[in-house]
């Protein structure tokens, strides 16, 4: 085994199910872009095809793939559309977003005069992140230009550039602007702005649903939302693990060099074992700096510089780890916890980064079994043996 991913589609659902019932009676549209977060695509969305109003994405490929594989829930595509794509985006019967009354909405327009049925958009407002979406004071006019034959006016939304912090002033600016810009808009249109920060800080923004991406897969999108929502006796499960396995162990005296530069030098006779895995298998390059691991139930340091497919961690402290034995990047071995958020810390990252830049080529295999009900941080692997 080169390495493997361990996913728990149940523990999604489960998050999907207490992020609805927080949120209520705003809806929940999980965003299972980026392959779900590096949880798979397919795999997650089917999971969830039918318990969910629609799913978020950000590319058309993404809802193109969900389609081909026979997910019928609906699906929004957050990114643009290149416009000779246009017409297999509707043809899909997927939703797309606008973000002014140019050319790009001419184009799609011009996609559907010879399709039939009109394309479901989502019109985005800037209020304030400065990516893709119109000024507040143009929306009214453009949202005007967006009744028309050729369109379906589903939903508006926005983005929030600081929901992680409780005393932002900017989100209530936000909120506010947001409300200016849609004033207009007619009731039954969806206006959704909160994701899974907002919509767990800040009640205010949750709308008509909340666009919930790093909550589904258990994990918190800071440190502060995870010390309020747990204080409130909210939890979260996480749904990956990230094993490896050693490959080889050196016995070496004290300061032996390890790795490229010869940056890290051993302190002691140390146990050094080689991985099978380094940056191009989503290990960051940093990580010998300060991240650990978990062998033979202990907690081991990274060291020396990551190499493109194999590190070397410190076993000093793990006698019993050898060749062949597993090494947990992100889970549980016995009585140790690395969670993803503090593997990401070490890194000097975020989990969303870990888990998002996991390759697709990782192996990735899938447990869906309501497991018993338990109260750890890090619950049992429902993979264990």
């Amino acid at each position: 085994m080169i390495a493997e991913l361990r996913i728990d589609l149940a523990a999604i659902r489960r998050n999907v199910a207490a992020l609805a019932a927080l949120v209520a009676p705003a809806r929940v549209v999980p965003v299972i872009k980026a392959n779900a977060y590096g949880h798979g695509l397919l795999d997650v969305a089917h999971a969830l095809d039918g318990s969910v109003p629609r799913v978020a994405v950000y590319e058309l490929d993404e809802a193109l793939a969900l389609r081909e594989a026979g997910f019928a829930t609906p699906i929004h595509v957050l990114g643009p559309v290149a416009p000779a794509a246009l017409a297999a985006a509707h043809a899909a019967d997927v939703e797309l977003t606008l973000w002014d009354r140019g050319a790009y909405a001419r184009d799609a327009a011009a996609a559907v005069r010879h399709g039939g049925a009109p394309l479901r958009v989502h019109a985005k407002i800037d209020t304030g992140v400065t990516r893709l979406g119109m000024r507040v004071d143009d929306a009214p006019a453009a949202l005007r230009s967006f009744e028309r034959p050729e369109f379906d006016l589903a939903g508006v939304f926005s983005h929030l550039a600081a929901a992680e912090e409780l005393d932002s002033t900017f989100t209530h600016e936000q909120l506010e602007r947001f409300a200016r810009a849609t004033a207009g808009v007619p009731a039954h249109v969806e206006r959704h702005i909160a994701a899974t920060a907002a919509a767990m800080l800040w009640p205010e923004t949750r709308l008509d649903s909340v666009r919930a991406g790093i909550g589904i897969y258990g994990l918190w999108p800071s440190p502060e939302t995870e010390r309020v929502m747990r204080e409130r006796g909210f939890e979260l499960e996480p749904a990956l693990e990230w094993r490896t396995e050693i490959v080889l162990v050196h016995e070496v005296p004290a300061h032996t060099p390890v790795g490229y530069g010869c940056a890290y030098h051993t302190k002691r006779p140390s146990r050094i074992g080689v991985l099978p895995i380094g940056y191009a298998e989503g290990l960051p390059r940093n990580a010998g700096e300060s991240a650990h691991v978990l062998a033979g139930g202990r907690r081991c340091r990274i060291v020396g510089r990551v190499c493109m497919n194999m590190a070397f961690v410190d076993l000093t402290e793990a006698p019993g780890a050898g060749a062949g034995s597993p090494v947990t990047l992100i889970g549980v071995d016995g009585p140790a916890a690395m969670g993803a958020d503090e593997f990401a810390a070490a890194c000097g990252t975020i989990a969303y980064e870990i888990v998002a830049r996991l390759p697709a080529g990782v192996p990735r295999r899938y447990a869906d079994a309501e497991p018993a009900a338990s109260t750890t941080r890090l619950r049992p692997s429902p993979f264990a043996r």
